[in-house]
């Protein structure tokens, strides 16, 4: 039997040096697939991602991350008002701005130059649509 995943559809954007035929195309429904997911965390992992968008069926539940000069940012929409943003452990309260998405600065207290981890939270968010419990999160609602 064949893994049912939360999500239903992954958009993935790389820089202009990512060979087309190497990227992962917008993909939704069954053709999203534990394969997928495997190449998806690959291409984080070798920081050839952009940016990284998973959505459910009910565009309700989502994640969205950014990757820029070895660093990553990553924020969960549960419900569409929970918001969970990830926090660095090793520097929770750090606010050295960092340039990691095209929407200003992200405090550095919620970014990480761990790119395994980067993946494995998005794999698990895929997966199971929760955040990683492995990792600490600031929860808003809004």
């Amino acid at each position: 039997m064949a893994e049912v995943l939360f999500i239903h559809s992954l958009f993935v954007s790389y820089g202009k040096d990512v060979p087309r035929e190497e990227r992962i195309p917008y993909t939704v429904g069954e053709k999203l697939t534990p394969e997928v997911l495997s190449r998806l965390a690959e291409h984080i992992r070798s920081g050839r991602a952009q940016s990284v968008q998973l959505e459910d069926e009910t565009r309700e539940n989502s994640l969205a991350a950014d990757f820029r000069e070895g660093w990553a940012t990553v924020y969960i929409v549960k419900e569409a008002e929970n918001y969970f943003e990830f926090v660095n452990s090793g520097c929770p309260h750090d606010e050295t701005p960092l340039n990691i998405t095209g929407d200003g600065p992200t405090p550095k207290k919620h970014a990480t130059d761990d790119l395994p981890l980067m993946a494995e939270i998005i794999v698990h968010f895929a997966r199971t649509g929760s955040p990683l419990p492995a990792c600490g999160w600031e929860h808003t609602i809004h």
